[in-house]
């Protein structure tokens, strides 16, 4: 009877032992597991950059030699880099989705340099009142103008001194546009009472860049753009006609207008196409790479040309005895090159600080030699790269079921 006692109490214990056993394996398991799809994850991201980048560069290796064989200019997507790999003749790698999108900066207007008039027409054209049109107008210019003083009393030096934080207008370039809530009149008009921007400002967001540049790409334009200028909705109309017939590719025609007298042909003479020119100078060049549930996002401003400029930052007027109350001076300009079929050239002297954007060169990089010669830290590259943005977060959420009553509502919550 003893012995059988004594064996059911092995057993019992032996059970416990094969169930905490089972349960510390199980719990190993679930962190290696945890573990291995964090690693996984990460060598996922390494990979996908890698593969962004490099389709970027694809992007503005094709952009290069497209520019370098048409006059030096770069019209529109259309003329050949929409699809790189198409133009380069060789697939992305198998397993990989791309896509290529780009952004014309210079489709807009460059802020800087817009008049009054300027902007009263282009709000008008946004559909603002006429009235406060004016009014805001006359605000922006006094916030960026050193020697022009707001006749709208929101926007006097006195009214900002008088603000629950005093301050003064910087009176350069706007350099974000998150200014406009501080600039008087404008903020009222382009923000509503919780803060949030009205229709009215993201539509003057998208017609005006914060880049100065010579001239807008008459072939990216929106017709806000367009009508601000001068141009009336039949010759806006006309314009958008002729660019739909272009686009069936007539033979000997290619999709864009290649030079602006093309468009003064079209409209009449009497147009003042003075703030127009036909080619891309500033553009966002976007990569997206996705492969399996997995995506990167890579986004590159890039400069064409390089008489592109930002403006610079306002010097503290109380620690810089030279800057008055009114501010600083003009901003000074990279004047353009007479003529429009050569680039602007690159300086010879200073060597091209530009290299690819998030790559570290590796310590022994520039230290090789071939042929007695000592290879460059540096890159060439054919243009310059002003801003680089990246996204490698989570997968998008998955769509409703399609037997879901509305589509805009969200997903029922998981259990």
């Amino acid at each position: 009877m003893r012995n059988r006692k004594r064996r059911g109490s092995v057993i019992i214990v032996v059970l416990v032992l094969i169930t905490l056993a089972s349960l510390l394996l199980g719990r190993f398991m679930e962190d290696n597991a945890l573990e291995l799809s964090v690693a996984t994850r990460e060598a996922d991201r390494r990979r996908l950059r890698a593969d962004a980048q490099s389709e970027l560069e694809l992007a503005l290796a094709v952009i290069a030699e497209i520019r370098s064989i048409d006059l030096n200019k770069i019209h529109a997507p259309s003329q050949g880099y929409d699809d790189p790999h198409a133009y380069a003749g060789f697939p992305a790698r198998d397993g990989l989705e791309v896509k290529f999108d780009y952004e014309d900066e210079t489709a807009k207007l460059p802020l800087s340099v817009l008049s009054k008039n300027d902007l009263i027409q282009l709000l008008y054209s946004l559909g603002m009142e006429q009235r406060d049109c004016e009014r805001a107008a006359d605000a922006i210019v006094a916030w960026q103008s050193k020697s022009y003083e707001s006749i709208e009393e929101e926007a006097t030096d006195a009214a900002y001194q008088r603000s629950t934080l005093s301050f003064r207008p910087p009176r350069r370039p706007i350099r974000s546009f998150e200014e406009f809530r501080s600039i008087g009149v404008a903020k009222e008009l382009f923000f509503d009472e919780q803060g949030r921007p009205t229709p009215i400002f993201e539509a003057f967001k998208g017609c005006v860049s914060l880049y100065t540049f010579p001239q807008a790409n008459i072939n990216t334009a929106s017709d806000a753009v367009l009508l601000s200028q001068g141009l009336d909705e039949n010759q806006v109309a006309l314009i958008r006609e002729r660019q739909a017939e272009i686009g069936k590719r007539i033979v000997g025609t290619p999709p864009y207008f290649r030079v602006t007298s093309e468009v003064r042909q079209l409209v009449g003479g009497g147009v003042n196409m003075a703030k127009f020119d036909d080619e891309v100078i500033l553009m966002w060049v976007r990569v997206t790479v996705k492969e399996g549930l997995s995506r990167c996002r890579v986004s590159a401003l890039v400069a064409i040309r390089e008489d592109v400029a930002y403006p610079s930052a306002a010097a503290n007027p109380d620690e810089d005895p030279t800057v008055n109350t009114r501010g600083l001076g003009a901003i000074p300009t990279i004047p353009r090159t007479t003529g429009t079929s050569t680039a602007v050239p690159r300086s010879t002297t200073t060597p091209s600080p530009y290299l690819t954007p998030g790559i570290e060169a590796p310590a022994t990089f520039g230290k090789s030699t071939m042929s007695g010669r000592v290879a460059s830290k540096t890159i060439a590259y054919p243009f310059q790269i002003l801003a680089w943005e990246e996204d490698n977060g989570a997968p998008t959420p998955p769509k409703p079921p399609a037997d879901q009553d509305d589509p805009t509502a969200p997903p029922p919550p998981s259990k």
